[in-house]
This record gives structure tokens, sequence and C-alpha cells, in this order.
């Protein structure tokens, strides 16, 4: 573990009962990932397309979309590349 992770748990200790952090430590928290996969539109892809929310840049190669070059980066860098965008998924 990290030098913080064990500092925060050091105070914890200190200001919490041990048998109260022993039932803390013996709970799962599940129900976040199992409810976000449920529900419309709130899983993500590891595959890359088209939406709003932007994953990535990668470089240009030949016959890639042109409408996918990041102009501001071109004018910056003075080379091509793609901005990436996670894919959306329907769920139903």
């Amino acid at each position: 573990m990290s030098k913080t992770v064990n500092n925060t748990k050091r105070r914890l200790t200190e200001l919490l009962e041990p048998e109260f952090m022993a039932r803390l430590d013996s709970l799962d928290i599940l129900s976040r990932k199992i409810l976000r996969g449920r529900l419309h539109g709130e899983r993500r892809s590891k595959r890359r397309g088209q939406s709003v929310e932007f994953a990535d840049y990668r470089p240009y190669v030949v016959g890639d979309d042109l409408r996918a070059v990041d102009w501001n980066i071109y004018g910056r860098l003075e080379q091509l590349f793609l901005k990436m965008f996670l894919e959306e998924q329907d769920l139903t």
C-alpha cells in the first residue's frame, strides 16, 4: 500500500474502535457497480467510437477521416492527430 493509504488507515484506527474497523473491512461495496451497469447509458465501452466524451489522441494514418483531425493540436505541433471518443452503447 502507498504511504498515504497507510497514514489514513492509521489515523482512522486512532479515531475508531478496532471492532468497528473490523466490521468495515468485511463490507463489500458492490452496489454502485451493479447499478451502474443496469442503467441506460451508464456503462462505458473500451471500444472507440463517435460520442461527445473525449477518450484519447492517436497519430493520423493515411486513410483516416480528416473530420476527426484535431486542428488545434496540428497548429501547435505541426503533426496530425485524431481525437478519439468513447463509443456509446445502448443497453436496452
